[in-house]
């Protein structure tokens, strides 16, 4: 039976030394792998993110698509208005013009 804290090792052949150089590989490898996936959550978190943000530009992009599509429109129907009164104040000053020379 072994007096040391680490398990009896899978080979007899394995030195105490090499049992330790692999435990410490082993950590490492654990560690980069815990650092690895830590980055792929902060990627996917960003990822979504950036996704959230694309909809709301959209959406808002959408919103001021319709507000343009209806300024447009207001300007065109205020252009005919002010058409019409163009045409009925010169209606108006013709008349005006004709009652002053009689």
């Amino acid at each position: 039976m072994s007096t040391n804290n680490h398990p009896p090792s899978p080979s007899a052949s394995v030195s105490e030394d090499e049992y330790i150089r692999l435990k410490l590989e082993l950590a490492q490898a654990r560690a980069a792998t815990d650092t690895s996936r830590l980055k792929a959550r902060q990627l996917i978190s960003k990822r979504d993110g950036l996704r959230e943000d694309t909809a709301k530009n959209r959406a808002e992009s959408e919103e001021q698509q319709q507000i343009l599509a209806q300024t447009q429109d207001s300007n065109m129907k205020l252009n005919e208005q002010i058409k019409k009164a163009e045409v009925e104040r010169d209606r108006l000053l013709k008349k005006i013009q004709g009652e002053d020379s009689s």
